[in-house]
């Protein structure tokens, strides 16, 4: 009976590979990698010569059958295109195919980026929320920032060179109080770490390169002790009405925002905004 091995790979620096993970890919019989000629180059580093298939977010679905008939005599190998797969990357629901099919599925332990960020950020607490890339529109990055308001864990977070700019500053809007750690190119030769408290300016310009995992810290004290006037409601209602939400979604989510009671929301949006309309 075979197995698939998920293989960690290194994020930046080619020495963090593990022996281990060298010598599962040299020797399971298939390599199933995000992009065949990232994994190549891998391999010949490191002087492997393994047959690879793709298997990205497009083809994942389509690829999972012939996988689970082929495992029962053949062993494969589950690659990203750097660091450990299924974390923000494709495979996810291969694995839960496997273990719903009784497959044997083999996790090695290795690089990533988003362990590497939190152990380097100097945050004391031991729990964290991980979201991944967030989305890329406007409205629905401050849906998420709202629902996430008032955890009392750290938040972590990818973003892409391209929109990490914009994706810190509305962080910023939202979280006035919180300590933002800014991590760049993780094991690389630009590698950045950077401590953004809350009354300094964005410690970043416009031309930025290299993926970026961003840890924002939670400070519970502060989400305690908030206090809030009337007028910061109604600025808050406005927001999500603004953004095209009815009057209902909108006192939810100043609700989930604020902590605060509906019927009190609902009040002041009733005095405030229904007779408007």
């Amino acid at each position: 009976m075979g197995e698939l091995y998920i293989v960690p790979t290194p994020i930046g620096n080619l020495e963090d590979i593990t022996i281990r993970a060298k010598n599962i890919l040299s020797k399971v019989d298939i390599i199933l990698c995000e992009d065949t000629r990232r994994t190549l180059q891998l391999l010949n580093h490191l002087d492997i010569k393994n047959k690879l298939i793709s298997l990205n977010e497009h083809n994942e679905e389509k690829k999972i059958d012939s996988i689970i008939t082929e495992i029962d005599n053949k062993s494969f190998a589950l690659v990203s295109d750097a660091g450990t797969p299924t974390i923000s990357d494709p495979g996810s629901k291969l694995i839960r195919s496997l273990l719903k099919n009784k497959k044997k599925v083999i996790p090695l332990p290795g690089a990533s980026s988003l362990i590497a960020a939190y152990s380097a950020s100097g945050l004391r607490k031991n729990d964290f929320i991980f979201n991944g890339f967030p989305p890329r529109k406007n409205q629905e990055i401050k849906l998420l920032l709202n629902e996430l308001k008032n955890m009392k864990k750290d938040i972590i977070f990818y973003e892409s060179p391209l929109r990490v700019i914009k994706f810190l500053k509305l962080l910023r809007s939202e979280f006035k109080d919180s300590n933002i750690i800014i991590c760049r190119e993780i094991s690389k030769l630009h590698e950045e770490i950077i401590l953004w408290e809350p009354n300094n300016e964005l410690p970043l310009n416009k031309e930025v390169k290299g993926e970026f995992v961003i840890i924002v810290e939670r400070n519970v004290n502060a989400i305690n002790n908030i206090s809030t006037s009337e007028d910061e409601i109604i600025l808050k209602l406005k927001e999500f009405t603004d953004l095209g939400l009815s009057g209902r979604d909108s006192v939810k989510e100043v609700s989930n925002y604020l902590g605060l009671n509906q019927k009190k929301i609902y009040n002041i949006y009733i005095k405030r905004f229904a007779k408007k309309g």
